[in-house]
């Protein structure tokens, strides 16, 4: 018997549109009235999206947060922060001199309440959505930011250009140690008749993962690995795959996702979290 689900966001639970879809929702809630089973959201995103997200849905998604790829683990009905890894400053400005070097268009840091935010380039991606419901720092220079504000936590960076930049970077990212980085992803955001696409790579402090907040929150939960249902479509969602009850993959993932999974959904255009839901809670095939 499963007694958590745990999905990715962007990609996954959101449409192109960065939307949850009626039915997503309505199979959310019927696990948990019916069956009893939680849904756990578990992103790249930090905290506030999240719970903006779990917000709009009335708080159907269940009370606990999983952020910044498990940088953070959040109760959202207490406020407890159940686990937190932050950056070092040094690390921040050490991760920020690559992104000068090998000019990348945009670098992010995830913090406990914002996300700061620097531009080499007037990159269109600070308009595509990438950034929606977050607050923006523009114009800002990270080093100035970090140095006025020492304490706050710093749970993610992120940097957005051109593949053959970020591939650069990694190589100099992989030198550093305590850091490590989810390789290049996609990402993909609709906008009326626009389109955005970026690539971008995430960068964690070593050991952070959707994986090991995963861990963390179903010892204290009291849940068994094989009691979950992970869904996701990036290849920072694959490490969550391993040793669950049933991994799923969305139809839009990619390829190497697809081969790390047991199952693959429809898209995140087509509700493909409720279909795995009915089909695996409900026993439900259409």
């Amino acid at each position: 018997m499963y007694k958590m689900i745990v999905v990715d966001l962007d990609g996954t639970l959101l449409n192109d549109y960065k939307k949850v879809s009626e039915e997503n929702l309505r199979a959310i809630k019927r696990a948990y009235d019916e069956k009893g089973v939680m849904t756990v959201i578990a992103t790249g995103r930090q905290l506030e999206y999240a719970k903006e997200i779990s917000n709009t849905c009335n708080n159907s998604l269940g009370n606990y947060i999983i952020a910044c790829n498990g940088g953070i683990i959040q109760d959202i009905s207490t406020g407890e922060l159940i686990h937190k890894i932050s950056f070092s400053n040094e690390e921040v400005l050490k991760i920020r001199k690559i992104f000068l070097e090998e000019n990348v268009d945009v670098m992010m840091i995830y913090t406990d309440g914002e996300v700061i935010i620097e531009s080499k380039n007037d990159s269109e991606i600070l308009d595509s959505g990438i950034n929606a419901n977050n607050e923006k720092i523009e114009g800002k220079n990270i080093e100035k930011e970090i140095n006025k504000n020492k304490n706050i936590l710093k749970t993610l960076c992120l940097i957005i250009g051109d593949k053959k930049a970020l591939e650069k970077a990694i190589k100099k990212l992989s030198i550093m140690e305590n850091i490590e980085t989810s390789g290049i992803c996609n990402y993909l955001y609709k906008n009326k008749d626009k389109t955005y696409e970026s690539a971008y790579i995430d960068i964690m402090k070593k050991g952070v993962s959707k994986k090991n907040a995963i861990n963390i929150l179903a010892n204290k939960l009291g849940i068994k690995q094989e009691e979950i249902i992970v869904m996701g479509d990036g290849r920072n969602d694959i490490p969550m795959f391993n040793g669950v009850g049933v991994s799923v993959a969305m139809e839009n993932a990619v390829d190497e996702v697809k081969k790390n999974a047991d199952y693959i959904t429809s898209s995140n255009n087509d509700n493909g979290v409720a279909r795995a839901i009915n089909k695996f809670i409900f026993n439900e095939e259409e």
